[in-house]
């Protein structure tokens, strides 16, 4: 059952889906076998690595769209003033 897991696990680690290594980690069975269990904490480590990258990108993202709003808001304003001139 684990081996299956862990298969699963690596896919969803190489694919980037998050969605799917969280609904795995829900469902993680017991490991028992010292390999396995290696195996399984060197994947998490690896998924955490990437979720944190993936982390950082929307924070900049999202302070580029942030940044970006406050542009068009500041044309709109010296637009409007502009006209009112």
């Amino acid at each position: 059952m684990h081996t299956k897991w862990l298969d699963n696990f690596k896919i969803s680690v190489v694919e980037k889906n998050f969605s799917k290594m969280e609904e795995l980690l829900e469902s993680m069975p017991e490991i028992k076998s010292i390999n396995d269990l290696k195996t399984a904490v060197a994947l998490i480590n690896e998924a955490k690595k990437l979720l944190a990258i993936e982390q950082k990108a929307l924070k900049e993202n999202m302070a580029k769209v942030n940044k970006s709003k406050k542009f068009f808001e500041n044309v709109v304003n010296e637009s409007s003033f502009s006209k009112s001139c």
